[in-house]
């Protein structure tokens, strides 16, 4: 009989920005549109449900179409810890659960803010679970860096241009 434990994966990327830590730490726990989707492109309004949103705490659905291929994760986020935010996903059609997570730490360090991304991923042992396994394994980091640099840059640009009007 094949194990039917799951292998779970951490990509983890460090960047830098000139933000202030609260826009970046902000930017990850607000759920208006379109704003959530300028920031965080792979999450596409047409897939994007706030089931309900606290003081420091949101239940939401965020998901993204690749080609013929709808991915979802329906995530608990918190926010409640200075620093950081996480969104613990608790209903997908792609990750495995329990255990996939994001987190996002915000801090200023040397005059820059020092922005840490972790995403905790295992997949669900389904035909578009499988492709992803491969992909998250073969190509993640890379992915993942390339997206993080996305959400900085998206999140800058968003911010000079408010401070410009």
């Amino acid at each position: 009989m094949a194990s039917s434990k799951r292998v779970f994966r951490t990509i983890d990327i460090e960047l830098e920005t000139d933000l202030p830590p609260q826009v970046v730490l902000d930017a990850a726990h607000d759920f208006s549109t379109p704003r959530r989707s300028l920031i965080f492109n792979a999450v596409q309004p047409k897939y994007f449900i706030v089931h309900s949103l606290g003081d420091g705490t949101a239940d939401v659905t965020e998901g993204t179409r690749a080609g013929p291929i709808v991915n979802w994760e329906r995530c608990d986020y918190d926010w409640s810890q200075p620093g950081r935010v996480t969104a613990i996903v608790k209903d997908t059609n792609i990750y495995a659960i329990p255990g996939s997570t994001w987190e996002l730490n915000a801090t200023r360090v040397d005059g820059k803010t020092r922005v840490h991304m972790i995403w905790t991923r295992a997949f669900n042992r389904r035909s578009k679970g499988l492709l992803f396994t491969f992909a998250f394994r073969t190509f993640g980091e890379k992915l993942f860096g390339t997206y993080a640099r996305e959400i900085i840059e998206g999140l800058e640009k968003l911010e000079n241009q408010a401070a410009a009007a």
